[in-house]
């Protein structure tokens, strides 16, 4: 409930400021990549219940099989401007700020029975794999760090992943060839 009153409370703040950035990035969005604006994805929520998370579309798509990321879209990517739209997740209450990355349905059968923990927690916008991750971190690792923030999770920890979240942000902005590493499918219990 506490969890739900600081989202709640979170969004009043920020919505009047990141408003102008959305309607801004729709509109660059339709001229560079077209139709659709927006990707939306079935994610795993709380309790592993399907969600559908949206974010602004960084593909662009030559085809029906055929699509390709431009310089635009791993701009997006890499200052986490794409994900913006996941405020109104955040309001429909389908994921909190903080909390594990929202993955995708087929991993929850694939989890080890220890990172079926990460299922007990709401799927947040960041998280603390998410500030701590590295080029080459493995999917156990990931894991292994959401565990760590379910049994750790407080206030202070996630004022702390927010503060990190918003430093990676700006250094974002400053980094080149940041996001040039391919995501690498989740394939079960030997992760790698």
């Amino acid at each position: 409930m506490l969890q739900r009153i600081f989202d709640v409370m979170f969004v009043i703040l920020i919505f009047p400021l990141i408003l102008p950035f959305i309607l801004i990035i729709c509109l660059t969005n339709l001229f560079f990549l077209g139709e659709p604006i927006f990707f939306i994805h079935k994610r795993s929520g709380l309790k592993a219940k399907q969600i559908m998370i949206i974010k602004f579309r960084t593909m662009k798509y030559f085809n029906q099989k055929e699509k390709s990321i431009s310089k635009y879209g791993l701009f997006l990517r890499k200052t986490k401007l794409d994900e913006l739209p996941q405020i109104f997740n955040l309001i429909k209450g389908d994921l909190t700020l903080v909390g594990p990355r929202p993955l995708y349905m087929e991993y929850n059968k694939l989890y080890s029975k220890k990172h079926k923990l990460r299922l007990l927690l709401k799927p947040g916008i960041t998280g603390w794999a998410q500030v701590n991750e590295y080029d080459d971190i493995s999917w156990k690792e990931k894991f292994d760090l959401d565990v760590w923030y379910y049994y750790n999770k407080s206030i202070f920890i996630d004022l702390l992943i927010i503060l990190k979240t918003l430093t990676k942000i700006i250094k974002s902005f400053f980094i080149k060839n940041q996001f040039s590493r391919k995501m690498i499918k989740f394939k079960g219990y030997k992760y790698d």
